[in-house]
């Protein structure tokens, strides 16, 4: 969901410079604020006591994230926001969030889609984790990023997958070598190509 820029800072947001692993807010922590990102890339996770992680959503440039804890009155987030890069991101007070929403019936229309889209994909993504199909998981991740990145112009040509092997095995729970092997048996399969490293779906 991206506001326009010059309509957030009007509104009173503040710009941040965060540093690469900076942490944006922490899981458990009180929703405040509406993030939006203007430069760079941030991942909302959840860590284990083994100092692993399970990315729940990445976000990149133009990107909003967080805003549906905002209406969630009694919860606390369930996530942390890590900046998985250097990254500018915007912040918004909630009730200044609230005043611009409450300013133009268009924008609100299009928050509203926005959350819906992202609770579709989230309903879509746990159903996949009842399968022991790891395949059908990683199709899963996927089929949602190259359908969220389609314009008519290129919805028939292959999509570069914009995260790392490692990146995928955080946002599917598998292992990284699981990811490796299924990766290596769609490339056989013809239903990603594989070059210089990055993946084409």
């Amino acid at each position: 969901m991206a506001i326009r820029e010059d309509l957030l800072i009007t509104f009173g947001a503040e710009i941040l410079h965060i540093k690469q692993s900076g942490i944006l807010f922490k899981e458990n922590d009180a929703p405040e604020y509406y993030f939006q990102i203007i430069k760079g890339k941030v991942k909302l996770v959840n860590f284990n006591n083994g100092n692993g992680e399970f990315i729940q959503s990445i976000h990149e440039e133009g990107d909003s994230f967080g805003e549906i804890f905002l209406f969630c009155k009694h919860h606390r987030y369930p996530v942390s926001a890590v900046a998985a890069k250097d990254s500018v991101v915007l912040r918004l007070e909630q009730s200044r969030l609230l005043q611009l929403l409450e300013s133009d019936f268009e924008i609100q229309l299009n928050f509203l889609k926005s959350c819906a889209e992202r609770t579709y994909y989230s309903y879509v993504f746990l159903n996949s984790l009842t399968s022991e199909d790891a395949t059908h998981q990683l199709l899963t991740v996927l089929d949602h990023l190259k359908e969220s990145h389609a314009t008519p112009e290129t919805e028939t040509q292959r999509y570069k997958i914009p995260y790392t092997r490692k990146e995928l095995s955080h946002l599917t729970g598998l292992r990284i070598e699981t990811v490796i092997r299924i990766l290596r048996k769609l490339e056989r399969e013809k239903i990603v190509e594989i070059i210089k490293g990055r993946v084409y779906y």
